[in-house]
């Protein structure tokens, strides 16, 4: 009888290891694929570990408040056929194989690429082929929030992750920190690397951004996704973009970005940490508090695309447009997702928060997989 493995899993290129946080099934349990059957924390978040396969859960091979490498055994599937000492053996062979590797598995790290202004972007690339997919991070953030979604959606095309101007390693010298300024930076770096037609996937400012290029040039557009856009209406809480500029300590950090979620128990300190660092990189805040006085002036937003976005999608009826928002965004609300043409799919997730992408990966994985289409 077989015995199957389940291990620490990667998501996302930039993920070296995870904490278990909690088993959601007993041992000695069945499970069927596709069951939730752990909690896993990262340095970002914290997801749930779904079956791969069928069986009984026949051993947690790793504790809660435990990390392990990715790749490492944290269980075991076997049928009650399969003799405890069979169990065993699997498990200690898999521990010495483990605990003997030297080397780990190259995987491609973040590239910056040269602007010809003089300027640089940071950016991730994944994958191979196909119509390439661009993914735009929101204020505050950097390529890392795509963590979770990058290695899925880079599964039969090239996925490209940047960090946006002002944010994470891209430059920080911006001029007025406002839409057309940011969109066309990013385009810049969209031509260097030879993109062409792509899939534009854009959450919150990136929304803003990608609707902005989208309006521009919409030749280079193979379907526009936008996920909590800023852009369709003036709303947005006044306090979460100066919060965010003005927290010094990570506890603050914390706290500020506990806004993101409808659950704030998934913002862990280490996620609070990671983004202080990015805070504290040389020009970061002026350049972030540039785009806040450009982009949320008076704690409203500058720019509001609906009438024009609603003329873009009735005079190009041949892209697909899906609108991702969560129902409980406390940061920039989900009114603009009932006003929006017939001919966009709009996807509102109960319960949901502003980091829909984060805090509900697998529908949102699905979600995205769908509207850009399978090229393999």
């Amino acid at each position: 009888m077989q015995i199957t493995g389940i291990s620490m899993p990667t998501w996302g290129l930039t993920m070296e290891e995870g904490t278990l946080v909690e088993w959601l099934v007993p041992e000695g349990a069945r499970v069927e694929a596709g069951m939730e059957i752990a909690e896993i924390e990262t340095a970002k978040v914290t997801n749930v570990l779904e079956a791969q396969e069928s069986g009984i859960l026949r051993r947690h091979v790793v504790a809660p408040g435990e990390t392990r490498e990715c790749g490492a055994l944290i269980a075991v599937l076997a049928d009650e056929t399969v003799e405890d000492a069979e169990v065993d053996a699997f498990v200690a062979r898999h521990q010495e194989s483990e605990g003997s590797t030297t080397t780990s598995k190259q995987l491609p790290g973040p590239r910056q690429i040269d602007l010809p202004d003089g300027r640089r972007l940071r950016y991730l690339r994944i994958g191979e082929g196909g119509t390439p997919a661009v993914l735009i991070h929101g204020f505050g953030g950097d390529l890392d929030s795509w963590q979770t979604t990058q290695a899925t959606l880079a599964a039969d095309r090239a996925v490209y992750a940047f960090d946006l101007p002002g944010h994470g390693e891209s430059t920080k010298e911006i001029q007025t920190g406002d839409l057309p300024e940011l969109a066309q930076i990013l385009e810049q770096g969209i031509e260097a690397l030879g993109i062409g037609r792509a899939h534009l996937i854009g959450h919150s400012l990136g929304g803003g951004i990608a609707l902005q290029l989208a309006l521009a040039n919409p030749a280079r557009i193979a379907s526009l996704a936008l996920i909590a856009p800023v852009g369709l209406a003036e709303d947005i809480d006044p306090a979460f973009p100066r919060e965010f500029v003005a927290a010094k300590k990570a506890r603050d950090l914390q706290n500020c970005l506990g806004k993101l979620f409808a659950d704030q128990s998934l913002v862990s300190r280490e996620f609070a940490e990671l983004v202080a660092r990015n805070k504290r990189m040389d020009g970061a805040e002026p350049a972030l508090s540039k785009i806040v006085a450009a982009c949320f002036p008076n704690g409203r937003q500058a720019r509001n695309f609906l009438h024009d976005f609603e003329a873009w999608t009735a005079n190009n009826p041949t892209i697909p447009v899906a609108v991702i928002w969560g129902h409980a965004d406390a940061v920039v609300a989900a009114d603009p997702a009932t006003q929006l043409p017939n001919s966009v799919a709009v996807h509102l997730l109960p319960g949901i928060g502003h980091m829909p992408h984060l805090e509900a990966t697998k529908e949102f994985n699905a979600i995205i997989s769908a509207h850009i289409g399978d090229e393999s």
